[in-house]
């Protein structure tokens, strides 16, 4: 998705996201809760069951499809019904000169899946390759592998996962 597609969509995912919250955790669905208990009680310990509800944006001209968000309700082993997020953060990417944001297990190209881009940077589907016409758009000092520690330009080793950034493949902006 283009840079100002997401900044467009950005506040929408998010109130989006707190929506389904509130009706998936509402007195309203009970019933449904202890349905999808009983169903999954019903099926034996091989079966699990899910309920999920996916966001997703449309690529009506590539008919393409890109997962931003899924949330849903699950049973367990035991019979209890619990909430479900598959929330990935989103990252940035320069490609062919232009910022696009994908979930960061995405190709920001093809909208394919594309995970441990680090290990393998190469996408699965289109080819693309990180470091050619592809490059991952660092704006902060938050490690973009484990999203947790800190690196800097002067420092691209991350303070808490020690991952270094390879600067072939990264944009500092």
């Amino acid at each position: 998705m283009d840079q100002q597609s997401w900044k467009f969509a950005e506040n929408y995912i998010n109130e989006i996201s707190e929506k389904l919250d509130e009706i998936l955790n509402s007195p309203e669905l009970e019933g449904l809760r202890l349905q999808l208990s009983e169903l999954g009680k019903n099926l034996g310990d091989r079966y699990g069951v899910s309920l999920t509800c996916v966001l997703d944006i449309v690529d009506l001209e590539k008919e393409q499809t890109l997962p931003l968000q899924s949330t849903g309700l699950s049973h367990d082993q035991h019979g209890d019904v619990y909430r479900t997020w598959n929330a990935a953060s989103f990252q940035q990417y320069i490609v062919d000169g232009n910022i696009c944001v994908v979930p960061h297990d995405y190709c920001p190209s093809c909208w394919g899946e594309w995970v441990y881009k680090w290990e393998n940077p190469s996408c699965p589907e289109c080819g693309i390759t990180l470091g050619d016409t592809c490059k991952i758009l660092v704006d902060s000092d938050v490690c973009p592998h484990c999203e947790k520690g800190t690196i800097s330009m002067n420092d691209s080793t991350c303070d808490r996962c020690g991952f270094k950034i390879d600067p072939s493949i990264v944009v500092w902006g």
